[in-house]
Parts: structure tokens; C-alpha cells; sequence
């Protein structure tokens, strides 16, 4: 769970509030069914933030884009992060941090690193199984018009052998490219156990969709963040490239990570 409670049982007080809402909206809608801006407004005003975790597929993985409301909390956990990044820091102390003060949004704003779903719901898993085989860093599961997808993602350390003096994949990248491949192909031959996983987090009020249960290869990436960017030139991002177009693998640095982060401050959503 990423979060203090469960999500699948409401207060008496929550439950209260979200009838009202409901009532409220029901009460003023126009002739033909619409809802003034206003209307729309006012209705998510009352009813509490718990119920759309409540009423979502993964309650205690819901991303509500209300957790982006503060721009303030948003600039003081990117500067903790920069100063993070700018300390001798491994892979772990990032996963930690980042765990362990709940600022899942870091990782949640991958939806801005040139994907394009996750506005119509945003999910997220940490240490998320393969069962009995691997454990992704996290999983993004984002929907858009076109239903649901996947992107996988695995945090390598921000320094080290990043890359080579000519700008080619270093050790440090090579060794998380290897591990996502490694996903690919179990997902290849076992995405049907994927379910299991899947079961243990699912409202038990909703049925998984479809694009949890088939396997659909354009539904799914992979993400690999690696070093900052002044271990990038020409040819990393030549090689960076190459890589998406082939495998839709994405290689990042955590400055990629910091400039997604910064676009929470002028959006209100994933």
C-alpha cells in the first residue's frame, strides 16, 4: 500500500459526504441532464478525496491529481531532491527517500516524460512482483481515451559508470537495460500471472479490464533512470533513441526526472 490507510473502507463521515454530493449534484442538473462548470465545481468540493480512491480500480494505489494543488510542498520536494541528486547518493537512498516520505509523485510525473496517458486515472506500484521471478522499482499504470497502459520502471544510481568517454551506454545503464529485458521476456510467456498480482490490489467492487488480462506489447514500456545529464551527449542520446525506436525502452537521467517533476507546478493533473 502506498499510503497510511485502506482506501476500501470509508468513515461514516466520508460516506455522509458523498451522498450529499451526489444529491447535489442530482438536484441541479440542467434540462438535459448537463452540469454548469460551476455545478461540476462545487460537486468535487464536497465529496471527499477517499471516495474517488474508493470508487477507483486500485483505491490504494490511486494517484489524485489534488495532491499537485500545492505548488509550495511541490518546490520544496524538488529542491530536496536536487540536493539529494547533488549528494553522494546510490540508487537505494533515492528509493527510500522517496518511500519513505510518500513523494510518489517523482516517480508519478513520468507521465509527463513524453507518454501520453495517465489524465484519465493515474496508478502507481511500488516493488511491484512478477510473481516469484522479478520486482519492478515501480509500475505506472495510466488511462487515456484508449484504455489502460503500463510503464515499468527501474531507478539505477545517479553516478558511477554511466557512460563511456565516446557517450555509449556505460555499465551502470547496460545493467538496467538488461533488467527490463529481462521483464520483457518473462511478460513474453507469463503476462497471464500478472493477474495475481494485479488481484491483490483490485477494488473488489470493480472487474479488471481487459488490458490486464491479454497481453497488448503497444500497452507496455519500460523506463531506466541512470546518471544526470552531463554524463549524456550526442551519442548517448543517438543510442538513447535507438533504444526506444527498437525496444520502447526510454534510458533517463534524473535531471529528466527533475524536469518532469517541475511541469506539477504549472498542471493540475497526470
Amino acid at each position: 500500500m502506498l499510503y497510511d490507510r485502506d482506501f476500501n473502507i470509508l468513515t461514516e463521515n466520508e460516506t455522509a459526504l458523498s451522498a450529499k454530493a451526489e444529491n447535489y449534484k442530482r438536484n441541479n442538473l440542467g434540462k438535459l441532464g448537463e452540469l454548469t462548470p460551476k455545478v461540476i465545481s462545487k460537486y468535487h468540493e464536497i465529496k471527499p478525496q477517499a471516495m474517488y480512491h474508493y470508487e477507483s480500480l486500485f483505491p490504494n494505489n490511486y494517484l489524485h491529481p489534488d495532491s499537485l494543488d500545492d505548488k509550495n510542498e511541490l518546490r520544496k520536494i524538488e529542491q530536496e531532491f536536487k540536493n539529494l541528486l547533488n549528494s553522494d547518493i546510490s540508487e537505494r537512498k533515492i528509493l527510500n527517500y522517496i518511500n519513505e516520505n510518500k513523494h510518489y509523485n517523482l516517480i508519478a510525473s513520468l507521465f509527463h516524460a513524453g507518454y501520453t496517458f495517465g489524465h484519465h486515472g493515474a496508478y502507481l506500484f511500488k516493488e511491484f512482483e512478477f510473481p516469484t521471478t522479478y520486482k519492478a522499482d515501480y509500475l505506472l499504470v495510466g488511462k487515456n481515451s484508449n484504455g489502460y497502459h503500463f510503464l515499468f520502471i527501474e531507478l539505477e544510481n545517479p553516478t558511477g559508470s554511466i557512460t563511456t568517454n565516446d557517450g555509449a551506454f556505460g555499465l551502470t545503464i547496460r545493467k538496467g537495460i538488461k533488467q527490463v529485458k529481462s521483464w520483457d521476456k518473462w511478460i513474453e510467456s507469463n503476462f497471464h500471472s500478472l493477474v495475481l498480482t494485479f488481484e491483490k490490489y483490485r477494488n473488489p467492487r470493480i472487474d479488471l479490464p481487459n488490458e490486464f488480462r491479454a497481453l497488448n506489447k503497444t500497452r507496455i514500456s519500460y523506463a531506466v533512470i541512470a546518471g544526470r545529464r552531463a554524463d549524456f551527449n550526442d551519442n548517448t542520446y543517438d543510442e538513447k533513441r535507438n533504444l526506444f525506436r527498437k525496444e520502447n525502452i526510454q534510458v533517463l537521467h534524473y535531471d529528466n526526472l527533475i524536469d518532469s517533476f517541475h511541469l506539477f507546478q504549472t498542471t493540475n493533473n497526470y
